[in-house]
C-alpha cells in the first residue's frame, strides 16, 4: 500500500479499515443477520489505476467505494430480513456462498456502461462492477443494486444485468420492486416483487417511478468546490449597484474569467486621469472555498472623483445570454438570474 499516494492511504484508513466507519458497521450487521463472515478486499492500486482520471480529488475515492459496498450491504441486509418477499431468493444465496460470502469490485472496461451487480458462480460471489467515471449519487446506487440484486440468480440475469443505471427507474425505497429489461421489447419493465420475474418476461412497458425521497450524500464523497462546481447546473447573478458599479456572482469560475479578459480587452482609458487607467476598474474575487484559484464574483465599478464613463449591466447581459447561453430565469429590479445546464467547456479540453 506504499506505493499508492498519501490521500487515498488516507482515505483506505479513514473510510475503510477504521472501526468507526459506516461501511464496517454494514458490514458487521449483514455477518449478524446472515449468518455467515463476509469477505471483500478491494484492490486498492488496481481500483486507483482505472479510476484515476476520474477522481481529481484523491481523497474522493476510497469514501465513494465504501459507500457503493455499504448500500450493497444493507439492501442486502434488507432483503434478508424481508422473509415474505425473498426467502427463496436468501435460500439459494446461502447455498450459493458456501460457507463465506465474498464481494468482489472491478471496472467497467467501457465509459459508456454504467454500474452493475452480478454473481459469479466461478468465483462464488458477488461482483461489483465499478463505473469507469465518477460514482452514482445514493439514490443511483440504491435504484440499480435493488433491481440486480434479486435478479441476480435469474437465468435471464444476464439481459438484466447489462442495464445501465440511464435506464433504470429508481425504485421507492420500503418496495422491493424490480426493474428488468423485457426481452422482447428492449425496454425496461418494472415488477412488483421478485417471485414475480419470472412470468413477467414480456410485461408491458411501465414508465418510471420517481423516488420516494432523495439522500443526501455523505461530505466525504463529494468531490472539492474547484471540480464539483465545473459540473452544471451553474448559477450567476448580476447586480445593478447603479452608474458606479455592477457585481456578478457566479459558482462557475471561468465564466467569470471569461467576463473579466472580454471586458478588460475592451475597456476605454481614462483620458481625464493622467497616469491612462482603464475606465473600468475591473476586479476578480476569489472564493473562500476550495483548493485550487476559484473566482465567484467578479465586480466592475469606477472611480468618482475621476470618472469619464458610468458603468452599466447591459454588456454583461449580452455576454452572458448571447455569448456564454445562460437562461434567465428571473429578475428583481436591478437584479437578473440565469442558470445553464449544459456543461460549459475550453475548447481542446
Amino acid at each position: 500500500m506504499s506505493e499508492l499516494p498519501l490521500k487515498v492511504r488516507v482515505g483506505i484508513r479513514d473510510s475503510w479499515s477504521s472501526e468507526d466507519a459506516p461501511v464496517r458497521k454494514s458490514l458487521k450487521t449483514l455477518r449478524e443477520i446472515l449468518g455467515l463472515d463476509v469477505a471483500v478486499e478491494p484492490e486498492w492500486p488496481l481500483l486507483l489505476a482505472a479510476l484515476d482520471g476520474s477522481y481529481p480529488d484523491k481523497q474522493t475515492l476510497v469514501p465513494a467505494v465504501a459507500q457503493c459496498v455499504r448500500v450493497w450491504c444493507d439492501l442486502l441486509a434488507a432483503a434478508l430480513e424481508d422473509e415474505d418477499a425473498t426467502a427463496e431468493w436468501a435460500e439459494t444465496l446461502l447455498e450459493r456462498a458456501g460457507g463465506l460470502l465474498r464481494l468482489f469490485l472491478e471496472v467497467q472496461v467501457s465509459k459508456n456502461e454504467g454500474l452493475r451487480l452480478t454473481w459469479s458462480n466461478d468465483r462464488t460471489g458477488f461482483v461489483i462492477t465499478l463505473p469507469r467515471g465518477q460514482m452514482p449519487y445514493l439514490t443511483e446506487l440504491e435504484a440499480a443494486f435493488r433491481g440486480q440484486l434479486l435478479n441476480c440468480f435469474n437465468k435471464d440475469a444476464g439481459a438484466s444485468q447489462s442495464t445501465t443505471l440511464a435506464s433504470r427507474a429508481a425504485a421507492p425505497a420500503d418496495d422491493w420492486a424490480d426493474v428488468s429489461l423485457d426481452a422482447a421489447t428492449g425496454k425496461a419493465a418494472v415488477v412488483e416483487s421478485a417471485k414475480d420475474a419470472d412470468r413477467c418476461s414480456n410485461t408491458q412497458y411501465v414508465p418510471p417511478i420517481k423516488a420516494a425521497y432523495a439522500v443526501i450524500p455523505e461530505c466525504g464523497t463529494l468531490a472539492r468546490p474547484d471540480d464539483l462546481l465545473l459540473k452544471p447546473p451553474y448559477h450567476l447573478v448580476v447586480y445593478d449597484r447603479g452608474s458606479s458599479e455592477v457585481e456578478i456572482h457566479s459558482s462557475h469560475s471561468p465564466s467569470l474569467q471569461l467576463l473579466s479578459e472580454y471586458l478588460k480587452k475592451w475597456c476605454r482609458v481614462n483620458q481625464q486621469n493622467h497616469q491612462k487607467p482603464p475606465c473600468v476598474d475591473i476586479k476578480l474575487h476569489q472564493s473562500a472555498f476550495g483548493l485550487g484559484l476559484i473566482y465567484d464574483r467578479l465586480t466592475l465599478s469606477v472611480d468618482r472623483p475621476y470618472a469619464q464613463y458610468g458603468v452599466s449591466p447591459m454588456i454583461v447581459l449580452s455576454l452572458v445570454e448571447g455569448v456564454l447561453g445562460y437562461q434567465n430565469v428571473g429578475n428583481e429590479g436591478s437584479c437578473w438570474k440565469f442558470r445553464k445546464d449544459v456543461e460549459l467547456k475550453r475548447y481542446g479540453s
